[in-house]
């Protein structure tokens, strides 16, 4: 099947073939370790991990002390930022967390053709008194100034890939879950 195309020309955009690698998550909760193989995979474009094996492999203890501390996840249920970090750095690549980014990191990151994973969600919903809370992964793939932001989601079917939030969505959902994001990129690849 071929891979779906952005609709539009947008001011900004990575280079790397990140929808070529996308995988969907189905309905699980691996979102993290997810965006973590699409990046791994863009990056080197070819294929470094498998999603699934990666998200069991991150719930298992740490080899490392100073991570057992903090797990990179939780089993079936969240991961947590310094994980994807972690998982990413064991296979060779660049990676650092950082939270209250501005907008503009993105663009530049966008820029520099690093690979942006971002956190989205709204962690205090309640929907009739019962908490609905959540959070998602998604690399970003493209901005502009009309149409927001283009992610390339694992939470999108293999026949969709994109998900798409004009600024204001973004910037809510994002801003909610403190502005964190996960840069990674490819020393071997210079």
């Amino acid at each position: 099947m071929a891979e779906p195309k952005l609709q539009k020309h947008w001011a900004k955009m990575l280079s790397k073939p990140v929808p070529k690698w996308h995988t969907y998550q189905g309905n699980s909760n691996d979102c993290g370790p997810f965006c973590a193989t699409m990046a791994a995979n863009a990056l080197r474009d070819a294929p470094v991990v498998d999603a699934p094996t990666l998200a069991r492999t991150m719930e298992e203890a740490p080899e490392d002390d100073v991570v057992r501390l903090l797990p990179p996840r939780i089993k079936g249920w969240a991961t947590f930022p310094w994980g994807v970090v972690y998982a990413l750095r064991k296979m060779g690549f660049e990676a650092r967390w950082r939270f209250g980014v501005s907008k503009a990191r993105l663009r530049e990151n966008l820029d520099e053709d690093r690979v942006s994973i971002v956190i989205v969600g709204d962690p205090l919903a309640f929907k009739e008194g019962k908490w609905v809370g959540w959070a998602h992964y998604k690399v970003l793939y493209a901005w502009d100034p009309e149409d927001g932001w283009a992610f390339v989601d694992p939470a999108a079917p293999a026949s969709q890939v994109y998900s798409y939030q004009d600024d204001e969505a973004f910037e809510d959902q994002w801003s909610w879950m403190g502005r964190h994001v996960i840069e990674v990129w490819d020393e071997e690849a210079k």
